[in-house]
């Protein structure tokens, strides 16, 4: 009789210990669901920060395509009267649509290029 009273004992702390550890595995399933939706809501709003950080990149870009060829001399300007050296352009250049970035950039190279040569020239 003493055995089966035995088993009856650890059959009741087999099963507070199994009701325990339910307990606990419920709150840890309940923590990292918590966890979860605190991860997904970050990722969220770092797409968030990432789209309006986007946004204004591309805004200033666009700002900044635009503005290309609006800096280009005039096409009858006045002669320099002060001995600096003149722009000369030639009609190719007047003909460029502004916005076209990569002919500006062309531009840019074959002015700096034109000067160059022409300092480094014996007068």
């Amino acid at each position: 009789m003493k055995l089966l009273q035995q088993i009856d004992e650890m059959r009741g702390k087999l099963n507070d210990i199994s009701g325990d550890e339910k307990t606990l595995i419920k709150a840890l399933g309940d923590a990292l669901n918590r966890l979860d939706q605190q991860l997904l809501l970050d990722v969220r709003n770092l797409a968030t920060d990432h789209e309006v950080r986007r946004e204004a990149i591309l805004a200033e870009l666009q700002s900044l395509a635009a503005s290309i060829g609006m800096f280009r001399p005039p096409l009858e300007g006045p002669a320099a009267t002060d001995g600096a050296p003149s722009y000369v352009s030639s009609q190719a250049h007047q003909s460029i649509a502004p916005g076209d970035w990569r002919q500006a950039a062309s531009n840019i190279e074959d002015e700096l290029e034109q000067r160059l040569n022409g300092r480094n020239s014996p007068h």
